[in-house]
């Protein structure tokens, strides 16, 4: 260390020493004043004075749930599974409940005043000595003050706060008040609160009915909830519970007979599950958005709602969780139900036992409403929410061991609630043509599309640096436009067309009409390689359905106290991300996937104008599929959960995963569909148009009902361009410059002619053919390997077949008609110049190789 850095050390810890020496001396003088002076003079002072400590709210303020709403007023759920709690009087504590609690957290507590001062003075030593907050010295009181009105972080200022609001609340509350308020606030792990809530979870009995040992399990989990509570680990409860049972032994709570009756007896514990919420996995993540600065920013939208909430994730906890909130959010009941019975019935059967629910794969359907942003439902199914780790409620187990569970906490619709993202494969073809429209690609563009294909200038699947990417097709293995390449979802099209916009456009385009994720700008991403949810695939097919106008997706529309004052409301954020032209194109292409010849036309809703895109990753580890109607954008994934696996010991995970084992859990690893049952079905293969498709189509079946049918508005007609005269330039470079130039592409075909190799000699279209612009010109390329053409013998033929017979071979060709007396001369070769052999380089020819026939007509 440096001498200026030690000087400054120095002068803080002095600093430090004179700021403790200074509130103790006021805490002892407190303690020795009269009690009126201590009470208002001394407090008031140090508070105002000397620490500039805001003022205490409410001492006696009792936590009240909040509540969640939908989008029609109705009551979802009271906001009890992150905080579980059922108040309870201090009369209907047992004594042998609170004995525990004051015998290992503070013995005194009816004899001090809110403050242990000469407990303050030795942990503020030790404090000084380590140079930070090492000893704690609280009173139950001041631990009450922690949980009602302070922050978590360790800080001078903050112990200094907690000592001068507990001297208050005594002066305010009498013992039993504090008391009382304390035990039913204390957190007991496992989100329970209150030692009422505390006593029906574990022993399933109401707290009156607590025996000594139990009384003593609930309260030696005080000191580390998470830690200590039995559904963590019995060992650990069992050991804390004997120590207070001592301690209450030692303070003359009870006897030391008492105590090791109680030490003998082992302990029982009767798990109760608290009832949960209703649509918990939405309820859940609108509460953590109010919270979790991390969660709303993974929106992206209604920050400002969570700043409402508090400056701090303590803060807004507590108010979220103890303030009475009413929570009004966009959820419709009805196509909640409808998605959650959507996802059951296509991955489950009719009383498929909870062991096979739990080898499922997870669905997940979110709607949300162009126009607007609102979603309008966020289902997650078919394990419901919850964890067998905490309980050990597992459903089952396979033969090498793996616990089977049925619930899950991960939320793998939105950011940030378990789920990481996931790839969505071909729906993300979309955003490759907005992005390539919007930089003059014309929608006529043909391509060709067959694979495997060598693309340059495009990282691979594996990234690294700029070479050839080599793409191959699993639909669309064809000379295709951009309407065919969607329909067909062809990758060899989409990867062309990536590479040559850039993939940065591409990247730009994707975040304006919705996709919040980090995106690495490689070509790949046209294919999907990125890792995104349910809810951004949703919001970005809902700015394309709303003509290009990006409306920020939100769950919240006001929140309300609890004597319903409004304190926030929603305020709608839309924007044109996308020319309204482009976007109608995109829409007008994603017609295909869902007609006849597309991916999924089993998805398309009849009197309901739909588009949509089926997506399926490499390997078949996610399958999607993302559409709309002109009212409802709904994304449909189904994918395995691929989360951290249990099994039934220690040595069954060693024998799993070796030593990437920790204790009986082995990580993550993917699962494929492939090879899989699904809701009793065996595949081969899961894509997009096999279960996903379908499940979108049953949900969305009955959730447009309540809409009328409208049509999307037509794109502006195709661009059209004169064909250039191609055949006359020679070299190839030259010809695809004039053609790019003219707004065309060219294909180079090989074919057997007897002309010299690389000779050009057929273009098609013809030079002067008004088409749309990107169409494909097919130029024939000898190959050299062809014999002479000779002119065929059509003496006979009808003129129809003799005409495409002579152009087969290389002929132009003229007709001459000729009066005949024969009817069955009518329409037939009756004669033909030059004769049948005839080679097409012969002198008969003059350089004009056409065969001239004579067509009979009867009068």
């Amino acid at each position: 260390m440096n001498s200026s850095n030690r000087a400054t050390a120095v002068a803080v810890r002095v600093a430090l020493m004179f700021g403790i020496v200074g509130l103790v001396g006021v805490l002892i003088g407190a303690l020795f004043l009269p009690a009126a002076i201590a009470a208002n003079d001394v407090v008031r002072a140090v508070r105002t004075d000397i620490l500039d400590v805001a003022p205490m709210g409410d001492a006696a303020m009792q936590p009240q749930n909040s509540y969640v709403y939908d989008a029609f007023g109705q009551q979802l759920a009271e906001l009890t599974f992150e905080e579980n709690r059922v108040p309870v009087s201090l009369e209907e504590i047992p004594q042998v409940a609170i004995d525990a609690v004051l015998a290992t957290e503070d013995a005194t507590f009816y004899s001090h005043d809110g403050v242990h001062h000469l407990s303050i003075i030795r942990a503020a030593i030790d404090n000084f000595r380590a140079g930070s907050i090492e000893s704690g010295a609280s009173t139950l009181t001041q631990q009450y003050v922690k949980m009602a009105f302070l922050s978590p972080e360790q800080t001078y200022q903050r112990k200094i706060e907690e000592a001068i609001y507990a001297l208050e609340i005594e002066r305010r509350l009498s013992k039993d008040e504090i008391l009382e308020l304390y035990l039913n606030r204390s957190y007991y792990g496992s989100s329970v609160y209150g030692i009422g809530t505390a006593a029906e979870r574990y022993f399933s009995r109401d707290v009156r009915e607590l025996s000594l040992g139990e009384a003593a399990t609930l309260a030696g989990i005080l000191r580390s909830p998470e830690r200590n509570n039995p559904i963590s680990s019995i060992e650990n409860a069992q050991t804390r519970r004997d120590i207070v049972l001592r301690q209450m032994a030692n303070h003359g709570f009870i006897s030391q007979a008492q105590a090791e009756a109680a030490i003998d007896e082992n302990l029982r514990i009767l798990v109760s599950e608290p009832p949960p919420p209703e649509y918990p996995f939405w309820t859940d993540w609108v509460s953590r958005l109010l919270v979790s600065e991390q969660l709303a920013e993974a929106l992206g939208t209604q920050m400002n709602a969570l700043e409402a909430m508090g400056p701090t994730a303590e803060e807004r906890r507590r108010r979220v969780f103890q303030a009475g909130l009413r929570i009004h959010t966009t959820l419709d009941p009805d196509m909640q139900e409808y998605a959650e019975e959507a996802i059951r019935a296509s991955l489950t059967y009719e009383d498929e036992p909870l062991h096979e629910i739990a080898q499922e794969p997870m669905g997940s359907i979110v709607s949300i409403e162009p126009g607007t942003g609102a979603i309008r439902a966020l289902a997650v199914g078919p394990h419901t929410y919850g964890t067998c780790a905490e309980d050990n409620s597992w459903v089952g187990e396979t033969e090498d061991g793996l616990l089977l569970c049925d619930r899950t906490k991960v939320n793998p619709a939105v950011n940030g609630v378990g789920g990481s993202g996931r790839q969505p494969g071909s729906a993300y073809k979309p955003f490759v043509t907005a992005a390539a429209l919007e930089d003059g690609v014309p929608p006529s563009l043909t391509l060709d599309a067959r694979g495997p294909a060598e693309i340059e200038g495009c990282v691979d699947y594996d990234g690294g640096t700029a070479g050839t990417w080599t793409v191959r097709n699993s639909g669309g293995n064809d000379i295709l436009d951009m309407y065919e390449a969607m329909a067909r979802s062809s990758n060899v099209f989409h990867a062309m067309l990536v590479a040559e916009i850039g993939p940065e456009k591409l990247v730009n385009m994707s975040h304006r009409l919705g996709i919040t994720a980090e995106l690495e700008a490689n070509c790949s991403l046209a294919l999907g390689a990125a890792d995104v949810t349910p809810l951004e695939m949703a919001t970005a097919y809902a700015t394309l359905a709303n003509r290009g106008e990006y409306c920020a997706p939100f769950p919240i529309t006001r929140i309300e106290d609890a004597d319903g004052r409004v304190i926030w409301e929603h305020t709608p954020d839309c924007r044109q991300v996308v020319d309204t032209e482009v976007a109608d194109r995109v829409v007008d292409v994603l017609a295909g996937p869902v007609r006849g010849g597309g991916t999924a036309p089993g998805a398309n809703l009849g009197s309901w104008p739909t588009r949509g895109k089926t997506g399926t990753t490499d390997n078949n580890v996610d399958a999607w599929f993302v559409g709309f109607v002109r009212q409802l954008a709904t994304a449909a994934w189904v994918g395995y959960p691929n989360g951290q696996r249990f099994y039934v010991d220690e040595d069954a995970a060693e024998e799993v995963c070796g030593t990437q084992h920790f204790l009986n859990q082995c990580p993550p690893t993917t699962q494929l569909m492939r090879g899989v049952t699904i809701a009793g079905t065996a595949y081969s293969q899961v894509f997009g148009g096999t279960i996903a498709a379908p499940m979108w189509r049953l949900y969305m079946g009955n959730a447009v009902q309540q809409f009328e049918p409208q049509g999307f508005p037509a794109p502006p007609p195709m661009p059209r361009g004169q064909v250039p005269d191609l055949l006359g330039i020679g070299d190839q470079e030259e010809i695809l410059d004039r053609a790019v130039e003219a707004g065309f592409r060219v294909l180079f075909e090989d074919v057997e002619s007897h002309l010299p190799q690389g000779e050009m000699f057929s273009q098609s279209p013809a030079a002067g053919t008004n088409v749309p612009l990107g169409t494909l010109i097919v130029i024939e390329v000898s190959d050299g390997t062809g014999s002479i053409p000779e002119v065929p013998d059509i003496v006979g033929m009808e003129r129809d077949e003799a005409r495409q017979l002579v152009l087969s071979r290389g002929f132009e060709f003229g007709t001459i008609y000729r009066e005949v007396d024969d009817p069955d001369q009518d329409g037939r070769v009756i004669r033909q110049e030059p004769r049948p052999g005839t080679e097409q380089d012969d002198d008969a020819f003059d350089d004009d190789p056409r065969v001239i026939m004579y067509v009979g007509e009867y009068q």
